[in-house]
């Protein structure tokens, strides 16, 4: 398994973001202006992380999301 180049604080934060975002896309999802308020605190967090420098971090960011979401797809396969 490759390790991931992203700070385990980042990777939290999109693991995050994800499952807020599953339950925010849910049918009628409960408390959506919390859920909204909650992605937009996420998607700021990780827009401007340090590990960004000073590039726009929109191509790491799919990186990251693709790194989070392959090994949480790993893991439900050893479920």
């Amino acid at each position: 398994m490759a390790r991931s180049t992203f700070p385990d604080d980042l990777i939290q934060a999109q693991r995050e973001w994800d499952r807020v975002y599953r339950a925010r896309a849910a049918p009628r999802p409960y408390g959506t202006a919390e859920l909204r308020r909650r992605l937009l605190r996420l998607s700021a967090r990780i827009f401007t992380d340090p590990v960004w420098g000073t590039d726009r971090p929109t191509t790491g960011w799919a990186e990251l999301r693709h790194q989070v979401r392959r090994h949480a797809g790993r893991e439900a396969e050893h479920e």
